[in-house]
């Protein structure tokens, strides 16, 4: 390609994207002017700050821009908040691992700022103002394209794609991205549909890295939801995915928090939250490394901690509909209740029928003292999510009428539909324990509680816990336990969970406010 003159009006520190010429990173060729990119015959529009952010990463050919040269040239210098500099640099890896087919990407510096770096040493330089540059880049730390995935929600798998010798075939990198977006909608049904996308990618592509990660990592959320004997096999698939991943790419963050999450949080604690730190440190804006760790915070009463991560995460991509609820019923349980209603509301007007959104808006106003509304909330059935049938309407809305009309008779019925609900399913205890002690019956909230977590006593069936049964403990700092509190049943039990033991060692009261 021939030099292209520059027009001479740009001005240096100062990026006015009429007057910035095209340049080429990878297999993408950027053109400022009309805020366009193209590869291979697709095209996109970029918004006109991420499209600043690009030039300006353009124009260090491979250096590092920091932080504050950002806000420089493409803010003028205005005070503005990190999640706006996040936003942009997310958005411009989204093109990297999709149009630009993970040809380039864009390379955090902890602490110091961001670098474009490609694919190989035979990939051409980046160019800016049509002059070619000679300096290589660094190909041996990865560049990522952040995918969410739903926690399942995560939520729930992210997708970190990164440059590599091994150029990954088209096909596989649009499965990946595919799976990426069935991952976001944090519903069941997607989940399973992004775990088989992911099952494609390794299949049509054995050598790509970030898919084996993706699939390592999008295993780890089927851990809930199967019997002891159904898991037996599930650990092995996600180490035998996630070193296959390693093996192509060591630094894969997806491999690296699958591996780590395999074991559960309960009774691993200790365990476990150095491991998922040193993962979020490492890979601080690889969203399911911030919503594990938040998610472990939750269950040792580090309820705002916790919550802080995932507002962190929404800041950087609000995209994902787990976060918002996963925060939400953090600040909840906290009584932060009107930034809990703030971020729900905003929640369930971008996902109105999303399953996981609508459960924890009920939660939120049954527990913080507005059955009504709960009540009304039920009763809409526009607001309800699709496919929600009468058999899973009725229970809830009997709980929200008990909770709100405190008749013994009402009440009951309540408490009868929580018991059935439990000799269904176990898990459904986590839920049920509180509703217990909100309904009156702390009998009911003990017991149901000893079954749960410690598989002991009469209420229910027999279940045991396995290594790699999932159990949670954030029901235990609600509203509604805060009354049981000073109940001796409560100490003994977090002692003989060894949540006593994790608070002890990380230094911390007991958020139950027990001595």
């Amino acid at each position: 390609m021939g030099e292209e003159k520059h027009d001479g009006l740009a001005v240096p520190g100062h990026i006015i994207l009429a007057h910035e010429l095209p340049f080429t990173i990878g297999g993408l060729r950027v053109h400022p002017s009309t805020r366009q990119v193209e590869s291979n015959g697709r095209r996109e529009t970029l918004e006109p700050r991420v499209m600043q952010v690009f030039v300006a990463l353009g124009r260090a050919r491979g250096g590092i821009v920091t932080r504050d040269e950002l806000i420089d040239w493409c803010w003028e210098g205005r005070v503005v908040g990190e999640d706006a500099i996040n936003r942009a640099i997310s958005r411009l890896r989204q093109v990297a691992a999709d149009i630009g087919g993970g040809t380039f990407g864009v390379e955090t510096i902890t602490k110091v700022g961001y670098r474009l770096v490609q694919e190989s040493s035979d990939a051409q330089p980046a160019k800016a103002g049509g002059e070619e540059t000679s300096k290589s880049f660094d190909r041996r730390h990865a560049v990522a394209a952040l995918g969410a995935a739903v926690v399942g929600t995560g939520v729930l798998g992210a997708v970190w794609l990164k440059p590599w010798r091994h150029r990954p075939d088209t096909e596989a990198v649009e499965l990946v991205r595919l799976g990426d977006l069935a991952q976001r909608a944090s519903r069941p049904d997607q989940t399973r549909q992004a775990v088989t996308y992911f099952e494609r990618a390794v299949r049509v592509d054995p050598k790509y890295g970030a898919g084996w990660g993706a699939l390592a990592l999008s295993y780890t959320h089927s851990l809930d939801g199967f019997s002891e004997a159904q898991l037996a096999s599930l650990p092995g698939r996600i180490r035998s995915a996630a070193s296959r991943a390693l093996e192509l790419d060591p630094d894969n963050a997806d491999a690296q928090l699958a591996l780590a999450c395999i074991k559960p949080y309960f009774r691993n604690w200790s365990e476990l939250e150095p491991e998922l730190k040193r993962i979020r440190d490492q890979y601080p804006e690889h969203w399911l490394a911030n919503g594990r760790l938040a998610i472990l915070y939750y269950q040792v009463g580090r309820l705002i901690e916790g919550a802080e991560l995932h507002l962190g995460v929404i800041g950087r991509d609000p995209t994902i509909p787990g976060p918002y609820a996963f925060a939400a019923m953090a600040l909840s349980k906290s009584g932060r209740i009107q930034d809990a209603d703030a971020l729900l509301k905003e929640a369930s007007d971008r996902w109105p029928a999303n399953p996981f959104i609508w459960y924890a808006r009920y939660d939120h106003l049954l527990f913080s003292g507005r059955p009504a509304s709960a009540t009304a909330l039920i009763m809409d059935p526009e607001a309800r999510p699709s496919g929600m049938n009468d058999s899973e309407v009725q229970p809830l809305l009997r709980l929200a009428r008990a909770v709100e009309s405190l008749r013994a008779a009402d009440r009951d019925i309540a408490v009868r539909d929580q018991i059935d609900a439990a000799k269904v399913d176990v898990r459904s205890i986590a839920f049920a324990a509180p509703v217990f002690a909100l309904l009156g019956r702390p009998d009911l909230t003990f017991a149901s509680l000893d079954r749960y977590l410690l598989n002991r006593g009469m209420f229910g069936s027999p279940s045991p816990i396995g290594p790699y049964t999932r159990r949670y403990t954030d029901n235990l700092y609600g509203p509604a336990m805060q009354f049981l509190r000073n109940d001796p049943r409560l100490a003994e039990l977090t002692k003989a969970i060894r949540l006593d033991a994790y608070w002890r060692r990380a230094g911390m009261k007991s958020p139950l406010g027990q001595a």
